[in-house]
């Protein structure tokens, strides 16, 4: 693929990310982004790199050229007439809810920013439904998902970090003096200058990769494995399993979001629940094991069970301050 439809794809996937953002687009712009980011495996990529960039913007989230960008992004248009399914809708519904609370620019809290020294022993943690973004003293970035911890000790030959629990994503300065190495119990992840996400699991590890190239290594297995980007790499319980696409969905946490594609319930409502203290409790074999598909903010308990009983998937046994027990049985 050429530099110029590159830059086209990026230029795309920003426009419908701060369209996306605003909290103002109907349902066949919601159709029309979902069609467009599973059409091509490049398109999900480009729609990756942007939601990693806008985690980084920061303060300059006002600029001219960004701001220009949101008005373009903003203004009237036509979108092509889809049908408009209920994976789609479901999709709508948990954005529209949300009544623009919060958009691409200017709303909701930053992550926190800071610098570390190589040469000193550091460790950082997230609570449930926190998200924080650290710079390190290479000039790479890490960004801890919900309830996620890393211990990074002295750098010296390589660039090591240990992910302990949880997830997080990493925005790889390029030095190829020295590699940029992710531990976790099921494995490692090494890197010069890339993107890339690594979840810890209880039965092993998920890498997601948005850009470049990485090796990685499973804990049990001789043979390292080299991913390309737009590539997935899960292990689990000593099964590896390689997948092309479903970058975006592995990474959308980075906007606030849960995005599920034809995930069963039982899967979704665990995905939930990583982000909130107030948990749902799911009973019912059959429910367990039925489809979803949609775009949910992270910790917004709310809106997904409001979702789930508006299509009559679920219901309302009880809620308190603590649990939502549902059934759909």
């Amino acid at each position: 693929m050429s530099v110029e439809m590159n830059d086209t794809r990026r230029d795309g996937a920003a426009r419908w990310y701060a369209r996306a953002r605003s909290g103002g687009m109907t349902p066949t712009e919601q159709a029309a982004l979902a069609a467009w980011r599973s059409d091509d495996p490049a398109n999900e990529r480009a729609w990756t790199a942007v939601q990693a960039t806008h985690l980084s913007l920061g303060a300059f989230a006002e600029a001219p050229e960004i701001a220009a960008l949101r008005g373009e992004a903003l203004a009237p248009r036509a979108a092509r007439a889809r049908r408009w399914p209920i994976a789609a809708s479901l999709a709508a519904l948990a954005l529209g809810v949300a009544g623009g609370a919060y958009g691409l620019f200017g709303r909701g809290e930053p992550a926190a920013r800071e610098a570390i020294v190589a040469s000193a022993p550091q460790h950082y943690r997230t609570a449930v439904g926190e998200m924080r973004a650290i710079r390190l003293a290479d000039g790479s970035e890490m960004t801890l998902n919900t309830d996620s911890a890393v211990a990074l000790p002295a750098w010296k030959g390589e660039r090591r970090v240990r992910l302990l629990r949880g997830e997080g994503y990493f925005r790889v300065a390029r030095d190829s003096a020295h590699p940029f190495i992710v531990e976790s119990a099921g494995g490692s992840v090494r890197a010069v200058g890339t993107a890339f996400s690594v979840r810890a699991m209880p039965h092993g590890f998920r890498v997601a990769l948005a850009e470049g190239k990485v090796s990685v290594s499973p804990r049990a297995q001789a043979d390292a494995a080299m991913l390309t980007a737009g590539q997935r790499l899960t292990v689990e319980s000593g099964r590896i399993a390689r997948s092309h696409g479903g970058v975006a969905q592995a990474t959308s946490w980075l906007a606030g979001e849960v995005t599920f594609r034809d995930e069963t319930l039982d899967d979704a409502v665990a995905e939930m629940n990583r982000y909130s203290a107030r948990k749902i409790v799911l009973d019912g074999a059959r429910a367990k094991q039925r489809k979803l598909s949609g775009v949910f903010r992270t910790g917004d308990i709310d809106t997904f069970v409001q979702a789930l009983t508006a299509y009559g998937m679920v219901r309302i046994l009880s809620e308190n301050a603590d649990e939502v027990r549902l059934s759909g049985e």
